[in-house]
């Protein structure tokens, strides 16, 4: 893969999953760590868990606020600007592959 024709949130991407994830069937291609990282990210933001590698890659990489869980219920999290910018740019790659 050519890092240098990649967007920087891509790079962020693979250095985070590269050195954390474990399973190649998600760290085999950058497809399918954007794809874990979106569902992720969905989860959050719907108030679902998400393991500790899963939200140390979405808080460390600067993609989501972190936030306390209240009372000991789940709590619906935020996106950073950042994360936003994710989102935002994966609806629209798949919206276009198809």
């Amino acid at each position: 893969m050519d890092q240098n024709k990649i967007s920087d949130i891509d790079k962020v991407i693979i250095q985070l999953f590269s050195k954390r994830w474990v399973g190649q069937s998600v760290t085999n291609s950058l497809e399918a760590m954007k794809a874990q990282l979106y569902k992720n990210l969905n989860d959050q933001i719907k108030g679902y868990w998400s393991g500790s590698t899963a939200y140390s890659i979405m808080i460390d990489g600067g993609f989501l606020i972190d936030q306390k869980r209240e009372d000991g219920k789940s709590t619906s999290k935020k996106l950073t600007a950042f994360g936003e910018i994710f989102m935002n740019n994966y609806k629209a790659e798949a919206s276009s592959k198809h």
